[in-house]
């Protein structure tokens, strides 16, 4: 679809003659009352409210230029005998009816032939937007970076993991281009220090400005407590298991399908993979997003400092002129020099601070005095003791074996549902019996079910599997620390 199959031709025009300033504030002025009244605005209100914003402006001795001529108010005779009210008002429903025409709003008669003004679906997101571009609002980026990896590994993932995948990648998207954002304002704020003609506008924009705007409300947060340093390798990893595992890969596959996102499997694939990717380069690439953001922000410093260093050597202050003016009168005089009304010297003072000071020689090191201190018994005692019962909970191959053969209780095989964890120390254990179930060097082997079978039980999700007993005696057994 193209962009004037959606907007009308002429939409901007209203934008671009000699009154597009209170254009503008109109619209934003009736976006908000739109945001309060969610059906429409009515037609009389909304013209008040037009009408006491030109007033407005003519009070406080602003001008607004005369409408175009087909949108003049159709006043012809007697122009010194209409009341300013009567002039503005006829001015707030030429506003409007030039609003209608160019497609800004819809008029609605409903009962009563009460008049509505609605906003179009574009009409509302353009004046949306104009109206995010005229706040410079605080980001927080540290919450891109949560919702993305909330999005990946809460319960919508186990729920639909297509539409968590999906969300996560458009997340992704706005964190991107955030950060764009913030590079190209500081590039544009840049641009505008360098036009500044006195010292004060440039620190008024260095301060009121850039301060304010960039580094209180997104560089200073970026780089300090809303760096996403603390969710981004959680989530480079969460990505690639969803990548590396066909089971996960899969199940998203299937949930696309299946909720109607996608008509066929292979499409259904090629998104969920499309979207994983993107969010794996975005992160991937935050390295050099971010150092070309600080490379724009010194360069933003140095133009500021070097705009404001060669406007205080082009422009002098009051009395660095006087001073100068009267060096040249004095300079061309034609008296002599002893008989002279003045004379401008620079003289300085000798003091004790023209002088460098005498070199100090360094004092030797001394170092501090070790003291040995002996531990007391019963602190030996509590330490001994807490050394055994950290290597007594650590986790051993030889204490997954006892745990598995104990609940074999002499069989040849058990499924894992028979270790279903009750406690979350039961749970970690679980977590090693795969493990050593696996690597061939335990007395039992996982052998994995052909239809992949998850259960969730206490709270606690995992695969079910057979866990069988190896034939005699096992040649690797060992009791390292797992």
């Amino acid at each position: 679809m193209k962009l004037f199959d959606v907007i009308p031709e002429g939409l901007f025009q209203l934008l671009t003659g000699s009154n597009k300033q209170i254009y503008a504030e109109i619209l934003l002025l009736l976006f908000e009352n739109t945001q309060s009244e969610r059906f429409g605005v009515r037609y009389e209100v909304m013209r008040d409210l037009i009408q006491e914003l030109l007033e407005t402006r003519l009070e406080l001795g602003e001008s607004i230029s005369d409408l175009d001529e087909e949108e003049k108010p159709p006043i012809q005779h007697g122009l010194e005998q209409i009341s300013l009210e009567e002039v503005t008002r006829a001015k707030a429903n030429a506003i409007l009816r030039r609003l209608e025409r160019m497609r800004w709003v819809d008029v609605e008669t409903r009962s009563q032939f009460d008049r509505y003004l609605v906003l179009p679906h574009y009409a509302s997101k353009l004046i949306g937007l104009f109206k995010e571009l005229c706040e410079a609002k605080t980001v927080e980026y540290q919450r891109f970076a949560f919702l993305i990896y909330q999005s990946l590994t809460g319960e919508a993932a186990k729920q639909q993991p297509c539409s968590a995948v999906l969300s996560a990648a458009e997340v992704s998207r706005q964190f991107r281009q955030e950060l764009i954002t913030l590079y190209n304002n500081m590039k544009s704020h840049m641009e505008q220090v360098v036009q500044k003609t006195t010292i004060q506008d440039v620190l008024d924009h260095h301060f009121e400005q850039y301060k304010s705007q960039i580094i209180d409300k997104s560089y200073h947060r970026l780089k300090t407590s809303d760096h996403v340093a603390k969710y981004r390798m959680q989530i480079l990893n969460t990505v690639q298991q969803w990548l590396l595992d066909s089971t996960l890969l899969e199940e998203a596959v299937l949930d696309g399908v299946k909720s109607g996102l996608y008509a066929v499997i292979e499409e259904a694939e090629r998104a969920v993979k499309e979207a994983l990717f993107f969010i794996e380069d975005t992160f991937l690439g935050l390295d050099e997003l971010f150092y070309q953001i600080d490379v724009r922000h010194n360069q933003y410093l140095r133009s500021s400092y070097e705009r404001a260093r060669y406007l205080s050597q082009q422009n002098e202050g009051t009395e660095q002129q006087i001073a100068r003016l009267l060096e040249m009168l004095n300079r061309n005089s034609p008296l002599d020099e002893e008989d002279r009304i003045f004379s401008v010297r620079q003289t300085r003072t000798l003091t004790e601070y023209s002088l460098l000071p005498p070199r100090r020689k360094r004092a030797p090191h001394q170092p501090e005095v070790h003291v040995v201190v002996d531990i007391p018994d019963h602190i030996r005692e509590e330490l001994k003791g807490k050394s055994v019962e950290k290597i007594r909970k650590a986790v051993t191959r030889k204490k997954v074996d006892d745990y598995v053969l104990q609940r074999l209780e002499g069989r040849t095989e058990m499924e894992l549902l028979e270790l279903a964890p009750k406690t979350a120390e039961e749970f970690i254990l679980l977590g090693y019996v795969y493990l050593y179930g696996n690597d061939g060097g335990s007395r039992f082997n996982i052998r994995r079910k052909a239809e992949r079978q998850v259960l969730l039980i206490g709270g606690y999700r995992f695969d079910n599997h057979t866990i069988e007993q190896k034939r005699g005696p096992n040649k690797d057994d060992v009791s390292g620390i797992g």
